[in-house]
């Protein structure tokens, strides 16, 4: 929800920080794939139990998971491929933080495993919303907003590394959000699709 409400208030600074990047030559994709393996080491970081490390590495890929797009679109360069790699990227960058907190902290398991169920359920009712129904926005695909979305996700993640021993109640709770997000989704999704 914070990335849909309040994106376009910081958009400015992030076609500054693009314009910047724009001078060494990167490419969106390489972008995309460095903002990738950046993500990967965070999740490495969490499950060696280096939170302060995994919180700075984490937030620098999601940052190179804006200027991608950002880059993209300064040098007319959006491509189907490009936000593919971006969506697929992304859900495994949040799989890698989940599998890291297992590793430094398996007695939470339960709620990492739900974590999946509600990752899986989401991303579903937001991927085959966006295969099925015309693009009428000025993303790349159909884009159906939640009220938890890749800032939330981050937010959290961030909470559970600071709050080490309550790892299990936010984590719990950000499920709570993420399964309701994608109830809400696939009961919006099928309002709008019998007005079409």
């Amino acid at each position: 929800m914070i990335d849909s409400k309040f994106r376009k208030q910081v958009q400015p600074a992030f076609d500054q920080v693009a314009l910047l990047l724009q001078k060494t030559k990167a490419t969106p994709n390489q972008v995309t794939i460095f903002a990738f393996i950046t993500g990967i080491i965070a999740g490495i970081a969490v499950g060696f139990g280096f939170y302060f490390i995994g919180i700075l590495l984490l937030w620098f890929s999601g940052l190179l998971d804006v200027l991608d797009g950002t880059l993209a679109r300064l040098q007319k360069k959006s491509s189907k491929v490009g936000a593919y790699m971006d969506l697929i990227f992304d859900r495994l960058v949040e799989a890698a933080i989940i599998l890291g907190f297992y590793f430094s902290a398996p007695e939470h398991i339960l709620a990492y495993l739900i974590f999946y169920i509600g990752a899986m359920f989401n991303f579903t009712t937001f991927t085959v919303a966006a295969a099925l129904f015309d693009n009428k926005g000025s993303k790349s695909m159909h884009y159906d907003i939640g009220i938890a979305e890749r800032t939330e996700t981050f937010i959290f993640f961030t909470l559970m590394m600071i709050f080490k021993a309550y790892i299990f109640p936010i984590l719990m709770f950000f499920n709570a959000i993420m399964i309701l997000t994608g109830c809400i989704r696939f009961y919006r999704i099928l309002r709008y699709a019998e007005k079409i």
